[in-house]
């Protein structure tokens, strides 16, 4: 008995198509004098050819949706050639904060991050990224940019973004930080504004760049009125050093400088901060009622960086000098801090700006554990001495109620049990230094040390 091999379809298309092929074939065969083996071998060989046009389709068909198990890519729809794409992204932070002293009812377990959004690419030049935030009392879109690359020395974005000052404050809020919270530093420098930005690399990556215009934002703070509140806007720029980026056998291949500032004018309609925080996201200090915006603000943000194997290090220094204004007393004040923190991977992943990327995963089953770091930071924050000239009655800040300045010191431990979950575990120490012949209010954040056990579970994607 002769034997066949059997003919699969991928698709119901092809399958469709090939029945109404091979009943018009045996149509014609009955109407014409082809013997029964020679119609069965014209059929074997229009179905070998039809086979040949549905396979480039099936493949196309496979690659075209793409679930990463990277979590820099989460799940991708990718078209056949690369060239575009769309990613669903997530960010999930449940966090716990222990506070030592009783005598405030601080302690809580909260979402401190819910976010969801897109990003992607069309034709390998225009990046996008759509974010919103959803912790919180309200939803907020977060990011909202579009990236043009002319060349990898030359990019125009666009949108809502961060700006380009601090070190730390650039950092994604995912798994770059090594702590739960970002230091006092970051607090000076503004977070996310509207504006336009060129940047860069220049000589092969040994130097960075970044210049824009924007709107104008706060210390620490987010432009979320997606307007302007009057017509002059914020120049803010960083520019980095990295000499021995390519000597890979140079000690000094993982060290990075350079600084980032910004420079514009607020007026009274221009909102200033709602307070500076602690580690413990506890206010420290804040301007009395009514006090506004009065003119030029300026910062600037001198800062490096160094990563070599499994240990990183940076540190930052910031001013942040504005002009503000209280009833009839108007003055300029410089508030500055600065930092010095670092981290080790006891499991020998290497230390990088982007984050540590665990070689393996968390696996009881096979007794690996994932990546685990260690971190340690001590931080001061300096308030102008001018904030409390005149106290309660036109004084820009209650000396009773801010501090004056306050140092930190904190240690802490990540636990990355893969590419998605995080876990953290920090401790942090915060002493308040008091103005001069002030005496803290008794129920006060700032009247006695802060001590606090900070906890993060992190879900990202």
């Amino acid at each position: 008995m002769e034997s066949h091999s059997a003919i699969t379809f991928k698709t119901p298309i092809a399958l469709a198509a090939l029945v109404a092929f091979v009943s018009a074939n045996v149509l014609a065969a009955e109407a014409g004098d082809l013997t029964l083996q020679q119609q069965v071998d014209a059929l074997k060989a229009q179905v070998a050819a039809l086979q040949k046009q549905v396979q480039p389709l099936t493949q196309a068909e496979a690659t075209s949706v793409q679930a990463s198990a990277n979590a820099d890519k989460g799940f991708a729809l990718v078209s056949p050639d690369s060239q575009n794409s769309i990613r669903l992204r997530g960010l999930l932070q449940v966090d716990t904060r222990w506070f030592f002293d009783k005598t405030l009812d601080n302690d809580t377990i909260t979402i401190r991050r819910a976010r969801l959004g897109i990003d992607g690419k069309f034709a390998e030049t225009t990046q996008y990224q759509l974010i919103g935030e959803f912790a919180g009392t309200s939803a907020t879109l977060l990011d909202a940019n579009i990236i043009t690359t002319y060349s990898k020395e030359l990019q125009l974005e666009l949108g809502r973004f961060k700006t380009p000052i601090g070190l730390e404050q650039l950092q994604g809020d995912s798994s770059s930080l090594f702590f739960t919270e970002r230091s006092v530093v970051s607090q000076l420098i503004p977070n996310r504004d509207i504006g336009v930005q060129l940047g860069g690399k220049l000589f092969d990556g040994r130097i960075s760049y970044a210049f824009g215009v924007f709107d104008g934002t706060f210390d620490g703070g987010n432009n979320t009125t997606q307007s302007d509140n009057n017509d002059s806007k914020d120049i803010a720029g960083r520019i980095m050093f990295s000499p021995w980026v390519n000597d890979k056998d140079s000690f000094f291949q993982g060290l990075s400088f350079g600084f980032g500032g910004s420079n514009g004018v607020q007026d009274a309609s221009s909102p200033l901060t709602s307070g500076y925080k602690s580690d413990g996201q506890q206010t420290i200090f804040a301007y009395n009622s009514g006090t506004v915006a009065n003119g030029r603000v300026a910062r600037l943000s001198p800062q490096l960086s160094y990563y070599r194997g499994s240990l990183g290090i940076f540190a930052e220094y910031v001013t942040s000098t504005a002009s503000v204004q209280r009833a009839n007393n108007v003055g300029q004040l410089s508030h500055k801090a600065w930092q010095l923190e670092g981290g080790y991977v006891l499991t020998g992943e290497k230390s990088q700006y982007s984050g540590v990327i665990p070689a393996t995963e968390f696996d009881r089953a096979k007794g690996t554990i994932g990546a685990v770091e260690v971190v340690a930071r001590i931080s001061s924050i300096k308030f102008d001495d001018a904030s409390f000239i005149n106290g309660t009655t036109t004084g820009f800040a209650n000396p009773t109620t801010s501090a004056r300045s306050a140092d930190t010191l904190g240690v802490g431990a990540n636990w990355y049990l893969n590419k998605f979950y995080r876990f953290s575990l920090d401790y942090e120490y915060t002493r308040f230094n008091l103005n001069p012949g002030a005496s803290a209010v008794s129920n006060s954040v700032i009247s006695h040390p802060e001590h606090v056990i900070l906890t993060r579970y992190q879900f990202s994607f």
